[in-house]
């Protein structure tokens, strides 16, 4: 994932698509609410471990640049706050819902744009 952002400046829109399992593991921080980091389970895990959304949020988001675009979509369980971002939105047929992460639960914020899909 390091090769999609490393270069990246500002015009740029990056994307990304994973399919695949998606899994929980202990919050090791103490940034999630729920004392959960959420992970993907990629095919070599066994080998590499699972991908946390710490790891996720430091290679894809920390240091995007600004003015520079980044869209995820993750295909897979638990994956609704892979990126660690500071807002939620869940849309459903009675509107949409919009949650806030705490300030004290707040990583830094990215200079870039970012959004995440996830179903």
């Amino acid at each position: 994932m390091k090769w999609l952002v490393s270069g990246a400046r500002a015009g740029d829109h990056l994307f990304l698509h994973y399919s695949g399992h998606g899994s929980q593991t202990e919050d090791t921080d103490g940034d999630e609410l729920d004392g959960k980091d959420e992970a993907l389970v990629p095919v070599d895990f066994r080998q590499g471990g699972m991908i946390s959304d710490d790891d996720l949020r430091r290679i894809l988001v920390q240091d995007l640049p600004k003015d520079c675009r980044l869209t995820v979509i993750l295909d897979c369980c638990h994956s609704g706050t892979a990126l660690d971002l500071p807002y939620r939105v869940i849309a459903s047929e009675a509107g949409l819902d919009v949650k806030k992460k705490p300030s004290h639960k707040l990583p830094r914020p990215a200079a870039g744009e970012v959004v995440l899909l996830s179903g």
